[in-house]
């Protein structure tokens, strides 16, 4: 899957020594000093505590950091085994917050027991250092509060440890954006003095400048949606909900051996489906909220007119992998008006017939945007085109009531 540089290079730049007295803040090439493990992170955009959404945006200014909560892991290189990562690790599952405003910064990730006696101490924290000529390897992930109502009911999230990987228990509601990422040493020696990857990350090549970058993937396809009238009889009509269903329990694994499938393996996803509500961001707490009801913009009756479009909610994140998602769509009368309930209308998002995405496109994928017009012709009449959009690009549909279910002659 191609890597999205939204989240691009969490940097972890490292220094090391055997003692932690007299820290200075900058060492010269192969000084004794100890320095220590500095990490940063590269773009996103908006997301706080709960359920807010894509991390990032497609393009633009929008796609910063909004402290969002990460967590990090250090490993030896040589470790073959993790069902006690916990005990093993040299950086275990340590939160920290991503920076505010800006695509990249530098984070704080701090060892709270640094006597190494399982005791934490609050107030106490400090950096964590190299150790000799240990090689590590480093990771991270973004899971918002997806694990919340999963398999763990903590305040934060509960790793797993198995023999060869490490994973989080996730169950999404479509308002989570979950993501990972692992430092490349091959990429991040490149224009260093360092010429043989294998020494990356250790002391030896944090004193060459080689800092370890979390490239941050998003593991789930992303789906937003605008409204467009067809008709002058649209003026009238106003999305009311917007739902997409797909499945929502797995496992996000963090950490693996080399033969290991990182993200989100299909074979952990469970087979139960759910309806996925399009939902928007409150302005003032940056989080989800239920949608109010949308209105297209007014029809421009004037031949080969371009139509406004109006684009509603945040975006649904659904699990990937699918060719097919169904979406339920219910309008109503802006006058209130109508006499009889409208049952909401589902329609079906093919892969297959995706403007933008190429002629082999047989799934939805994950790390892709897929934008969904809905033309709105009036309660009765609707047309859903999609198109493929960054995060990267996946590309667009056409749900169009209109359409007959054969082609005519």
């Amino acid at each position: 899957m191609k890597k999205f540089a939204l989240l691009a290079a969490a940097a972890v730049g490292v220094l090391a020594a055997c003692s932690k007295n007299e820290v200075t803040p900058q060492q010269p090439e192969d000084s004794g000093d100890p320095v220590t493990v500095r990490f940063g992170v590269g773009a996103p955009a908006a997301l706080l505590t709960k359920a807010t959404g894509t991390v990032g945006s497609v393009a633009g200014a929008g796609n910063v950091w909004d402290q969002q909560t990460l967590y990090v892991f250090g490993f030896d290189r040589t470790i073959a085994d993790f069902t006690n990562a916990e005990t093993d690790a040299f950086i275990w599952h340590v939160s920290a917050t991503a920076p505010d405003g800006v695509e990249s910064g530098e984070i704080e990730v701090m060892n709270s027991d640094p006597d190494g006696d399982g005791q934490p101490n609050p107030g106490q924290e400090e950096p964590f250092y190299y150790d000799g000529n240990t090689v590590y390897d480093f990771y991270g992930y973004h899971i918002d509060d997806a694990y919340l109502s999963g398999e763990t009911t903590g305040s934060t999230p509960e790793p797993v440890a198995e023999a060869t990987r490490i994973y989080v228990p996730f169950k999404i509601d479509g308002g989570q954006d979950l993501m990972i990422a692992k430092a490349d040493p091959q990429a991040d020696i490149l224009n260093t003095d360092v010429q043989n990857w294998q020494n990356a990350y250790s002391a030896y090549a944090a004193r060459r400048g080689v800092q370890p970058n979390l490239v941050f993937e998003h593991q789930l396809a992303r789906f937003t949606f605008e409204i467009i009238p067809g008709s002058a009889s649209a003026d009238n009509i106003q999305v009311e909900a917007l739902s997409l269903q797909s499945k929502t329990t797995g496992k996000l694994v963090v950490v693996g051996t080399q033969d290991v499938e990182l993200g989100i393996p299909q074979a952990d996803v469970e087979e139960e489906q759910a309806w996925l509500p399009l939902r928007q961001k409150n302005a003032q707490s940056g989080e989800l909220e239920d949608l109010a009801p949308v209105g297209t913009a007014t029809f421009n009756p004037a031949p080969e007119a371009v139509q406004t479009s109006t684009a509603i909610g945040e975006s649904i994140l659904a699990i990937p992998g699918e060719a097919t998602y169904k979406i339920q769509l219910t309008l109503g009368d802006k006058a209130g008006e109508q006499l009889t309930p409208i049952d909401p209308q589902e329609y079906t998002l093919n892969a297959a017939e995706l403007t933008g995405a190429g002629e082999n496109a047989t799934e939805f994928e994950a790390g892709k945007s897929y934008k969904v017009t809905i033309v709105i012709y009036g309660l009765e009449e609707v047309k859903i085109k999609a198109t493929l959009e960054a995060w990267e690009d996946g590309g667009e549909a056409v749900i169009d009531p209109d359409k007959p279910a054969f082609p005519e002659e």
